[in-house]
């Protein structure tokens, strides 16, 4: 099981992080440079992703897209450094086609009670991962999670993700007991440990 620790934008926050997990990080460009910052129109206040990556020692890189056709660049980056486990989050589907044409495959697509299977299936055996995420509930079934599980590696989105508290996380993760997954992107991965069953 890869925990995935949820919106780590800066260095000083990596640090805190135990180097078995890996983290969800939100990129945005501004002018030259690629930032880590969630929220627009902050402008060049977001830390610099190349810092970053000089100390990144962790597990899984979710790169969470922010700004329209930056994947290149940071592509580019990535081959500075010793990261290889990451995948790309929010990337647009005109760029999730540039990107499978040029043999890049770590990307995640979507799956929601909102976004439909069939754009995902559409990307089946051209991308690794889908992006299970919850806004009101498990989207899940046994028959969409055959169909995807199928196809595609499976990373769940915790329930405090989308504004519900942490103390619900132990029920979500036995009512997804029967649809084993790859990965969770959590605020609490401690917390996942323990439903899960898993020592510290």
């Amino acid at each position: 099981m890869l925990y995935i620790a949820h919106r780590v934008n800066t260095v000083a926050q990596l640090a805190n992080v135990p180097p078995e997990y890996g983290v969800e990080l939100d990129l945005r460009d501004h002018g030259d440079r690629l930032v880590l910052q969630h929220d627009p129109f902050q402008g060049a206040t977001g830390e610099d992703f190349e810092t970053y990556l000089q100390q990144y020692r962790h597990g899984t890189m979710i790169l969470n897209v922010k700004s329209e056709r930056i994947e290149h660049r940071v592509l580019e980056l990535l081959k500075r450094y010793p990261v290889r486990d990451y995948f790309f989050l929010d990337c647009s589907f005109p760029m999730i086609r540039v990107l499978v044409k040029s043999g890049e495959h770590r990307i995640a697509v979507r799956f929601s009670e909102y976004e439909p299977i069939e754009s995902a299936l559409a990307l089946a055996g051209q991308v690794d991962w889908v992006w299970v995420d919850c806004f009101t509930r498990n989207p899940l079934t046994p028959e969409t999670y055959a169909r995807l599980k199928s196809h595609f590696k499976l990373c769940i989105v915790s329930p405090e993700l989308q504004g519900r508290p942490v103390d619900t996380i132990p029920a979500y993760a036995a009512e997804l007991e029967p649809y084993p997954f790859d990965a969770v992107c959590t605020k609490r991965p401690d917390l996942w440990r323990s439903a899960l069953g898993e020592a510290e």
